[in-house]
């Protein structure tokens, strides 16, 4: 655990939350930084105030100085696509290239459960902080979740860290090595980064990597890559998910512990707020995590039964003139649309755009015969959608979402959903997905 920086000095590339973070953390603990971000200042002028120290400075419109001058270490942004240029020049200078998911963990106690995967990992991540709270553990969730794990350090070593891990932070992230670690699943997923399924997958397999046999790694028993990939596992696996060969067991209606013949219900559909099949698969991941941790069945029922839905995922927003609207803006790929697909009342009005990425959107077209009953396709996304889904009757256009969902309020009936679930990154109108699940749930209110 690191607890000084003295004398050393730092390269950040990247200004966003895990940039500033990590910059913060490198002050407090008496480091100095340089973060550089190729955007003009202009437009990283709230950033660059909110690090304002004579420890940081500040490069912005090129990376040339983060390039040239000499560092301890680099820590780059989850966005970043490095050159291999780049890594060469700082390799051969000895500059070690690091994440800030990375730089955390040196800085932390070790005291964290880690969750990755493709789709579900925010709501599992929820659903453990939760327990953790309701059982009277400090805890607090962090990483892909909102803020970055550096802003929340130096801190007590009884404080448990819930840290939401995306693939592009396990690129660089050489010794992490969580006592309890979590895979979701290993869907079709910024396959634009990563390539291929496989290579996507690997990534996401780092997270065990150093594990040991007194670790345990959390997995689904129904997804086929966590199942091939077995035993490139070294810690003590806890299976969860509908094979009947699962510890933590997901039924029709309910989430059970144990075998078949004797098996314990945790918790029923019916007793919780979170809708869908896919909440119960969440569920079961946190409470084999919980478990891993030492919290008894009781303690995680108790906190399953106090938790609420997660924002921008599947929430639902407001009923008008009979139309029920819902806000999925956190689904980023076919598959998650998909999951609010089959959790949502039919028929759909599904508004689905974006930024694409490396995925085909065909598979929705045998939707339109069944629950969904118009895609409204949007932003710089719907050429491809319109290529790739239609040509049909019930497959419409618009240039925004606002547009979108205007289109769909005027073609709504008594008893439609209108599902907002974009399948798509957001960054062709928004900051975030955040910011496009704000913005569409203020457009609902205001119809």
């Amino acid at each position: 655990m690191i607890t000084s920086l003295d004398g050393r000095r730092f390269g950040i590339l990247g200004m966003g939350r895990s940039g500033i973070g990590a910059a913060r953390l490198i002050t407090r603990l008496g480091g100095t930084a340089l973060i550089s971000d190729m955007k003009p200042a202009a437009k990283l002028a709230k950033q660059i105030a909110s690090i304002a120290s004579d420890r940081v400075d500040v490069e912005t419109g090129t990376h040339q100085r983060l390039l040239a001058e000499p560092f301890n270490a680099v820590i780059v942004s989850p966005g970043a696509v490095l050159a291999p240029d780049w890594l060469r020049s700082w390799s051969g200078r000895g500059i070690e290239v690091i994440s800030e998911l990375e730089f955390a963990w040196r800085c932390s106690s070790g005291n964290a459960v880690m969750v990755t995967g493709s789709n579900g990992k925010t709501t599992t991540v929820t659903l453990i902080e939760t327990i953790l709270l309701h059982s009277g553990i400090k805890a607090v969730a962090v990483g892909n979740i909102g803020s970055a794990w550096s802003e929340h350090l130096p801190a007590p070593e009884e404080m448990l860290y819930v840290v939401e891990v995306s693939s592009y932070q396990l690129e660089h992230a050489p010794t992490i090595k969580p006592k309890v670690a979590a895979l979701i699943n290993v869907l079709e997923n910024h396959l634009d980064r990563h390539g291929t399924l496989e290579e996507y997958g690997k990534t996401k397999l780092r997270l065990f990597a150093n594990q040991n046999s007194d670790s345990v790694a959390v997995m689904n028993r129904d997804d086929e890559f966590s199942v091939s990939h077995m035993g490139n596992v070294p810690g003590k696996i806890s299976w969860f998910g509908q094979h009947p060969t699962s510890e933590w067991n997901v039924r029709e209606n309910h989430v059970s512990r144990g075998s078949q013949d004797g098996e314990r219900v945790l918790i029923r559909e019916n007793e919780w707020t979170l809708p869908g099949r896919h909440n119960l698969m969440n569920a079961a991941a946190a409470a084999a995590a919980c478990s891993a941790l030492g919290l008894t069945d009781s303690q995680i029922r108790a906190g399953l039964l106090v938790a609420k839905p997660v924002e921008h995922r599947i929430e639902f927003v407001r009923e008008y003139n009979g139309v029920r609207f819902y806000n999925d803006s956190k689904s980023t790929n076919l598959a998650a649309t998909m999951t609010a697909i089959a959790a949502v009342p039919s028929p759909i009005i599904l508004l689905f755009g974006g930024r694409a990425k490396k995925e085909s959107f065909a598979p929705l077209s045998a939707l339109l015969d069944g629950p969904i009953h118009l895609i409204i396709a949007f932003g710089e996304a719907r050429e491809k959608i319109l290529h790739e889904v239609g040509p049909h009757a019930r497959l419409f256009s618009a240039e925004t979402m606002s547009e979108a969902l205007r289109l769909a309020s005027a073609e709504a009936s008594t008893g439609d959903s209108v599902l907002l679930s974009p399948g798509c990154a957001s960054f062709d109108q928004f900051d975030n997905f955040e910011k496009r699940g704000e913005v569409f749930k203020s457009l609902v209110m205001s119809l």
